[in-house]
């Protein structure tokens, strides 16, 4: 079946039919039990009109005859003149048969008669002979809670026949998201299982096809990064020896030059290789591990001359990548020291309400407040005199991306007197102590 949207309609089309045969067998047994519980009253009926038969007895006479026949059967009986007056009674007669007893059927083709639970025998004067059972105008036991009985019997109905088909559908769909949520996880080789030939199997092949090209162009352009960042590094390394063999007194400020370009070149490729291998996903990038990030922070502020201060004195415990974690804060040391005016950059930790959190800040220009995003974007610059601060453009990209890779989160706030701060916050160990 090629349409998802028929399956449904036939779901729910053999879930009514049914119903409408559960609903029908139903009354095929009430109307059973019903009929087997008064079959015997046609035959003592007719006993019954034997005695009363002679039309000339006095209303007293068949009212006695009544009684003794109503205390044989059980029955309230009571009969009728042809224009639906009572001659004669006996028994608990109901109400309402009194109040609509002139319209009560007269059938004289038809001798035996029941009506609403009532049973009936036209005599052939036209008079009419009505007995009533014990129980007449209660509701049958089969029949109480009847709107009840159809909801919950429309319910199971339902249920049973639409159950293995949406159960069958959502299965697959279940099936696709678990493939897509792989494949958005960084498992590029995930694919999902196609079956049947409806939309869910066009969308699980349409997936299937686009992540194909998706993989495909991820390693052409991991293979190209790989290769061109290798044919790069072998001229440079070429350039620093050549440099080296160069005469000492030759110019200093060239030979400076030089080497600050030679690095900056260097560190664009290290940056440019990093930042695509996060980008990808790669297992091999990511070794989670316990990281002491209070001691990690004393020791890269000990080598840019930054002055630490831990909020609460005591240890800072994260689970990442101490490499990667690493560089992110190296990063931004760097960042700081290179425009921080030549004043020194200080560094706050502290743990609050289960997140780590270290704010570097400088004594630096500032940054604009639309444009402490922007700075996060690879190779953005925001004025020309940054260029000649050095770097390559990517290391706050990095930043940013080695924080989402720990679950945190990294952003650009203005500091009182001037000045900018960059706030990293990582989600903490448990045990790790609160500000």
């Amino acid at each position: 079946m090629s349409r998802l949207y028929i399956r449904f309609y036939l779901a729910v089309l053999g879930s009514l039919v049914v119903f409408a045969l559960l609903a029908g067998l139903a009354a095929i047994v009430g109307w059973m039990l019903e009929e087997g519980h008064y079959r015997p009253f046609p035959d003592r009926g007719a006993e019954i009109a034997e005695r009363l038969l002679p039309a000339d007895k006095s209303p007293a006479e068949l009212e006695k005859e009544l009684k003794i026949w109503g205390e044989r059967t059980g029955f309230a009986i009571m009969l009728l003149a042809p224009d639906g007056h009572a001659i004669a009674e006996a028994g608990d007669i109901p109400r309402r048969f009194r109040a609509r007893r002139p319209h009560h059927p007269h059938d004289r083709e038809r001798p035996f008669w029941r009506r609403r639970g009532s049973y009936g025998l036209t005599l052939s004067d036209g008079r009419r002979l009505v007995a009533f059972p014990s129980d007449f105008g209660r509701t049958p036991p089969w029949r109480r809670g009847g709107l009840l009985a159809a909801l919950v019997g429309i319910v199971l109905a339902i249920g049973i026949v639409a159950y293995p088909i949406v159960r069958q559908l959502t299965r697959r769909l279940e099936r696709l998201e678990r493939g897509v949520a792989a494949f958005g996880e960084g498992d590029l080789s995930a694919r999902v299982d196609i079956s049947g030939r409806d939309e869910i199997a066009r969308l699980a092949e349409t997936f299937n096809t686009s992540a194909d090209h998706i993989e495909a162009l991820l390693l052409a352009h991991k293979t190209l990064l790989a290769n061109a960042s290798h044919e790069l590094r072998s001229p440079l390394s070429r350039l620093r020896m050549a440099l080296e063999r160069l005469p000492q007194n030759g110019e200093g400020a060239a030979r400076k030059e030089i080497a600050r370009n030679i690095e900056e070149l260097d560190l664009l490729v290290e940056e440019i290789l990093l930042a695509s291998r996060l980008q990808a996903g790669n297992a091999d990038i990511f070794k989670e591990e316990r990281v002491d990030l209070a001691g990690l922070l004393a020791e890269e502020c000990a080598a840019y001359h930054a002055e630490l201060t831990l909020s609460d004195g005591s240890e800072i415990i994260v689970n990442g990548d101490v490499r990667l974690l690493r560089r992110l804060f190296r990063n931004l040391l760097d960042n700081a020291a290179r425009y921080g005016d030549d004043e020194s950059v200080d560094v706050t930790a502290g743990v609050t309400e289960g997140k780590a959190w270290a704010k570097v800040c400088d004594r630096g220009p500032g940054i604009p407040e639309d444009e402490r995003e922007k700075i996060f974007e690879p190779f953005y610059r925001m004025t020309q005199a940054s260029e000649s601060k050095g770097g390559v453009g990517l290391g706050l990209a990095l930043v940013r991306q080695i924080a989402e890779k720990h679950h945190g989160t990294v952003r650009c706030l203005a500091r009182e007197g001037g000045g900018s701060c960059f706030e990293v916050r990582l989600p903490a160990e448990r045990n790790a102590t609160e500000a």
